[in-house]
């Protein structure tokens, strides 16, 4: 995939990320802040700290999880959304995981 088409799928999906994310905390329990590419998700009460960024030279967003810790995801054509090698895709992993965090 050309960089410019993989630059652009991944500011959809850490935008599309970023406004979930606002939608859901109501209650403020998140600070959450993305710029140049890099998606950071802090737990207020407890610091926990997400990192959710692109990876240009392997074309891959990496995914960094106090709980998990770190993972790659592709983006998958055919359903056109971003898989890690388990086949679990990005939004449902972070919502998962943030569901058991705050």
């Amino acid at each position: 995939m050309l960089e410019k088409d993989f630059i652009k799928l991944c500011e959809t999906a850490l935008s599309d990320l970023l406004d979930m994310i606002e939608n859901k905390d109501k209650n403020s329990k998140l600070d959450v802040e993305y710029s140049d590419g890099i998606l950071e998700i802090v737990v207020v009460a407890t610091k926990q700290t997400y990192i959710i960024n692109r990876n240009s030279g392997n074309q891959k967003i990496w995914y960094s999880s106090p709980l998990t810790g770190a993972d790659y995801f592709s983006f998958d054509g055919q359903s056109q959304k971003w898989l890690d090698e388990k086949g679990i895709e990005l939004t449902n992993k972070l919502f998962s995981e943030l569901n058991t965090l705050i």
